[in-house]
């Protein structure tokens, strides 16, 4: 059984880290269905796909959960599973 492709950050191709983290919506294009996430527990910026979101729905500056996985097509970490926590707009401290 194949253990998958390794990223730099250790994590296995599309597969999620399962520890979640917290973060703030930065961008979010409704029209595009994509956007950031500025995670509060390590300061990176996390791109995230409108598929990963449970809800279906993000604004800037809502409180989000998620976990990290690696995106098929770029081999980057990315934001998977998104709940929203907090549906606050227009949050001063992004």
């Amino acid at each position: 059984m194949s253990e998958g492709k390794r990223s730099m950050s250790g994590l296995v191709n599309n597969h999620v880290n399962h520890e979640r983290m917290w973060g703030v919506v930065t961008k979010y294009n409704k029209e595009r269905g994509f956007g950031f996430i500025k995670s509060k527990v390590d300061g990176q910026s996390y791109f995230v796909h409108v598929s990963q979101i449970q809800d279906r729905t993000l604004e800037r500056g809502y409180l989000v959960e998620f976990g990290v996985g690696i995106n098929r097509k770029t081999d980057k970490e990315e934001a998977k599973n998104v709940i929203v926590i907090e549906a606050l707009e227009n949050r001063r401290s992004i």
